[in-house]
């Protein structure tokens, strides 16, 4: 009988261990939303289970463990601030989970009614940002089809936003430009943070930036608030993650892409933590698989997040990133094989990018928190071309050019809370800029010339202060301005700005927003140097000013059932003082994204975008989520010669469908998932080509008299992406195949004069790409 007890007691142990799920930490901080000082006493619960919950200690810390892996709704409490719920945050077995949660404080404590800050993507986690601003996470990066780890191109789901070429990750926002995009990186500019960037533009191929990195962060589409200056269509305003600070963790990927490894941990006993991310890839699998990529195109690139314990001096932290990319193009060295001309030209392209610094925030009082960030930053591009002769022996370059770019940049902001409801945010910018130009050609002796030579240093100021008014629970200003003043020319520019919130009931919200936008020019514009009659060297684009834009932004946004929000926004663009072409040409910079300008600009251009965005949105409820964004508008620009034309970026309209369902497979142990998306919009524009002309030249000449009168067809594709998860006892792992333009379809891309068959000819959009990857978490 004992022996029989014993086996039963056994069984029904092993049988218990085996129902088991597996389990991991649940961890993070809590700070003020407005201030960032650290919240204590904050009950923070794990699907609203009293067993799983903690309360922050003096440093806003809380730690669960033993949370079963899986979905889990993380939701904070205390008595002056209002509850935060966070749903559907993915835990696995190989990583803890890191959740930083910002509350705000209550405008009234009214008895029996309960204030609940819910989840809403379309709120920026920026306090200040409230019209065409929303949030994006990591998630977001890793599971939208074609989006692979980029928030760039994740950001094409969204309203207003296409992407400007498949080759790369360049944006256009509501018809402006690629190049009226800024970057930020903890609070201070950033360059593009791309491989393969192209001249002085803001995209590139591949993302630098690994999505182990960032953390949750802000995307903005106009009427940016008063912290942001120095851009016209829209600013990325990314956050980076702490790495865990209690144990050592580490990711290991691998795939078409090539291998990515990051390890993070703790930084010392004392506190602190470390998180560094490395990349190498040369896609060497997908050209074998049959995709058509010119020459071979390597890449790598190191990223880090150094937080050191926090002490009496507050919170110092080290952060950064560097990319190298090169793509490489030999000839053949057989003339017998030169079916084009192309054919014996080796080509080098190489963008090499880079940025250091350091954060450092501290408390001043218990209402005024001081935060100072310092970074220095630098891309080069360089491009090559040598070409064989037709004994096949002897190789001349044909070009050689280098640009330069570095910037050494201090921000310093401050953070005053006057009382529970009004808030004041101010700041100073302190940007050196230091540009330099080369570019060599064959001349008609076959001799190297050198036809641009030149190198500039500058430094350009940034002010700005805003303030952020809780008249009640139902209506929220904010308002402030933004100033820049450059040193070359003497230019200044002051920006008012404006917003405001009303929430018409728990579920209707209207905003309105305003603001006087500006940006400096590419460095190729203030640095344009020509030759005169008398051979001397001129520099005739020195004086001119910013580009400068009014933004008006009005938006309802309304909350449906199941985790679903709908939010309309209509937006004007007056866009003036741009710089067009001197004489009477239809030139004007709107539709320059990238490169070296070589002719005299004034500020006498104007521009214009308008337009209508709905997006329906469901966040990941029950295993499934779904965003529709659909956009109606025009981009307009007059020239020096008094005439509107379209601009190159006018699509008209856009259509996203993007959707997501989870399934669970042996309860939270395995989730396969399936993510769609479906794009649809108007052709960008472009100039008609004069074949006569070009056939003369044996080179691209347009009709310059008609300037974007041609749009291409409509541009259309679907992405999809399948992923496999696994939780282990220790590790967890996910299998994922991202399959872009699944269909193959032949997207045109623009138009060309073929030199060879002297005609015009046709080039299309990127081809069905299968990526495949393996990540393994521990």
């Amino acid at each position: 009988m004992t022996k029989t007890a014993a086996l039963i007691c056994l069984l029904l142990t092993i049988s218990n261990l085996f129902a088991q799920g597996y389990t991991q930490t649940v961890k993070g901080v809590v700070s003020d939303k407005n201030l960032m000082n650290k919240v204590a006493g904050v009950l923070v619960i794990i699907n609203s289970d009293s067993n799983y919950s903690a309360v922050t200690d003096v440093n806003g810390r809380f730690e669960i463990k033993n949370v079963e892996v899986g979905r889990v709704m993380v939701t904070a409490k205390h008595s002056l601030y209002s509850d935060v719920v966070i749903p559907n945050l993915l835990l696995t077995s190989g990583k803890e989970l890191v959740v930083n949660i910002q509350m705000e404080e209550k405008i009234t404590q009214i008895k029996g009614f309960k204030v609940k800050s819910k989840s809403n993507k379309f709120k920026a986690i920026n306090d200040m940002s409230i019209v065409s601003a929303r949030s994006f996470s990591v998630e977001e990066t890793q599971n939208y089809a074609a989006a692979i780890n980029d928030p760039a191109r994740m950001a094409t789901s969204f309203a207003g936003v296409v992407g400007a070429d498949d080759g790369n990750n360049s944006i256009v926002i509501r018809g402006n430009s690629p190049s009226a995009l800024l970057w930020r990186m903890e609070g201070i500019d950033i360059p593009a943070p791309n491989h393969f960037a192209s001249f002085n533009g803001s995209g590139g191929g591949v993302s630098i930036l690994s999505s182990q990195l960032l953390g949750n962060s802000d995307f903005m589409t106009g009427a940016f608030a008063s912290e942001y200056g120095n851009a016209l269509g829209g600013v990325f305003d990314l956050k980076l993650r702490k790495g865990n600070d209690k144990k050592r963790e580490y990711t290991l990927q691998a795939g078409f892409l090539g291998l990515d490894l990051a390890v993070e941990g703790p930084l010392s006993k004392k506190g602190g933590s470390f998180l560094v991310n490395y990349r190498y890839s040369t896609l060497g699998v997908i050209q074998k698989l049959g995709i058509d990529i010119d020459g071979l195109l390597i890449f790598q690139d190191l990223s880090y997040n150094i937080v050191l314990p926090e002490s009496k001096l507050g919170t110092i932290s080290f952060f950064g990133f560097g990319g190298l990319s090169s793509q490489i193009q030999k000839a053949e060295k057989d003339s017998s094989k030169w079916e084009f001309k192309s054919d014996r030209y080796n080509f080098f392209y190489g963008s090499n990018t880079g940025a250091a610094g350091m954060s450092h925030m501290m408390n001043l009082s218990k209402k005024t928190t001081w935060r100072n960030v310092i970074l220095y930053s630098a891309n080069i591009i360089s491009d090559k071309g040598d070409f064989y002769k037709d004994n096949y022996n002897q190789t001349f370059t044909h070009w050689k050019n280098s640009i330069g770019n570095s910037k050494l940049a201090i921000n310093s902001t401050v953070n005053h809370k006057i009382n529970k409801n009004l808030y004041l945010r101010s700041g100073l910018i302190v940007n050196k800029w230091h540009y330099q130009t080369k570019q060599k050609e064959l001349d008609s002796n076959d001799a190297l010339h050198t036809f641009l030579d030149n190198e500039g240093n500058t430094f350009y100021l940034q002010g700005f202060a805003q303030i952020k008014a809780r008249v009640n629970r139902k209506l929220s200003l904010y308002g402030g301005f933004h100033s820049m003043y450059l040193n070359l020319n003497k230019t200044y520019s002051i920006e008012p700005r404006f917003s405001a919130k009303y929430s018409l009931n728990r579920k209707s919200i209207l905003s309105l927003g305003y603001g006087l936008h500006s940006q400096l020019q590419l460095p190729g514009v203030y640095f344009t140097q020509v030759t005169n009659s008398q051979g001397d060297i001129e520099y005739p684009n020195r004086s001119i000013g910013f580009n400068k834009a009014h933004h008006i932004v009005a938006g309802y946004e309304y909350v449906l059932k199941n985790q679903t929000r709908l939010k309309v926004e209509t937006y004007y663009q007056h866009l003036f003082n741009i710089p067009v072409s001197a004489d009477n040409k239809n030139y004007s910079i709107l539709n320059s994204s990238d490169g070296i300008i070589s002719q005299p600009l004034v500020n006498n251009g104007l521009g214009k975008n308008y337009g209508l965005e709905i997006t329906v949105e469901r966040s990941l409820n029950k295993g499934f989520y779904y965003m529709m964004s659909a956009s109606i508008y025009n981009s307009l620009y007059r020239a020096n010669n008094k005439k509107w034309y379209n601009t190159a970026y006018n699509g008209n309209h856009t259509l996203v469908l993007s959707a997501g369902k989870e399934i669970k497979l042996k309860g939270d142990k395995k989730l396969f998932g399936m993510n769609i998306k479906t794009t649809w919009y108007g052709g960008f524009r472009e100039t008609p080509i004069d074949i006569e002309q070009s056939r003369q030249y044996q080179q691209t000449i347009r009709q310059d008299s008609k300037p974007f009168s041609t749009q291409l067809p409509a541009y259309f594709r679907t992405d999809v992406r399948f992923s496999y998860r696994i939780n282990h006892a220790r590790f967890n792992s996910i299998w994922s195949l991202d399959i872009q333009n699944a269909s193959n379809r032949k997207n045109i891309g623009g138009t060309y004069f073929d030199i060879d068959k002297e005609k015009q000819s046709t080039w299309y959009q990127t081809p069905l790409i299968p990526i495949l990857s393996y990540k393994i978490e521990f």
